[in-house]
């Protein structure tokens, strides 16, 4: 088995996932992508630095498609150090207006994804030393985000699944944690201003650090998670919101 890290990505083709696998292996760790667009996953894995490194397109809605994605890093590989369960997507609307469908499509890849990416990864991450895995939440697990129903549900719903799965499998070595951001400048949030949906000036007014954070950032956190330096830190959900959580708007005279 090689020394460097292994570590699975989903949605790992674009926006926080394609900026921590290109952290990551800056570090020296192997990444192995999982992305539904195999172009966009092939320029990823083609665009990072050093050698090594795999995609597999994987649908995260699929039990036999996360299950044969893993059976083939355990092949290859033979373990997993880290997991990073960044798949999703974003489909606000009116909350007396979305339908089942909607919601079910967005807790599907979003909290399901995340609970098939775990369940697959288990077996190789009891095979590693410094098993951890890092799940991507959101501002919208603590806070009343409008025209999220679905969404801010899902992530509610990782959050317990973090703290679920960091009590259950801390016995077999693994740690699980969740990064919860507020608003990224990521292509889902960019197709969002573009379109006119999302005025920027809002949200910049109400954060702290007056500004969207970059993907890197949030990659950041991700990394320190999945690493040793994190090594006693388990069960939590890191807010890295610029302050948004925390704020309460000053009332002028």
């Amino acid at each position: 088995m090689t020394e460097a890290p292994i570590i699975v990505i989903s949605g790992g083709a674009s926006g926080i996932g394609l900026a921590t696998a290109g952290l990551l292996a800056e570090q020296g760790s192997q990444l192995v992508l999982l992305d539904l667009h195999e172009e966009n996953l092939q320029n990823a894995v083609d665009g990072l630095p050093g050698e090594g490194h795999h995609g597999i397109r994987v649908d995260v809605t699929s039990e036999a498609s996360v299950n044969e994605a893993f059976a083939t890093v355990g092949e290859r590989f033979g373990r997993v150090d880290g997991v990073v369960a960044a798949a999703g997507i974003v489909d606000p609307g009116p909350s007396a207006e979305v339908s089942d469908a909607s919601l079910l499509r967005l807790i599907d890849i979003h909290l399901m994804g995340s609970i098939r990416m775990s369940r697959a990864a288990y077996p190789l991450l009891k095979r590693s030393e410094r098993a951890a895995i890092v799940y991507l939440s959101s501002m919208g697990a603590r806070l009343g985000v409008a025209q999220r129903l679905g969404y801010n549900a899902a992530k509610a719903g990782i959050e317990g699944v973090a703290r679920t799965l960091a009590v259950e499998w801390v016995r077999d070595g693994i740690r699980a944690n969740a990064v919860a951001p507020a608003w990224v400048r990521t292509p889902a949030i960019a197709s969002l201003i573009d379109s006119g949906y999302l005025d920027p000036a809002p949200v910049e007014a109400r954060t702290p650090m007056g500004r969207f954070a970059e993907p890197r950032e949030i990659a950041e956190v991700i990394a320190f998670l999945l690493s040793p330096a994190s090594s006693y830190i388990t069960g939590q959900s890191i807010a890295a919101d610029g302050g948004m959580t925390i704020h309460f708007p000053q009332v002028q005279d």
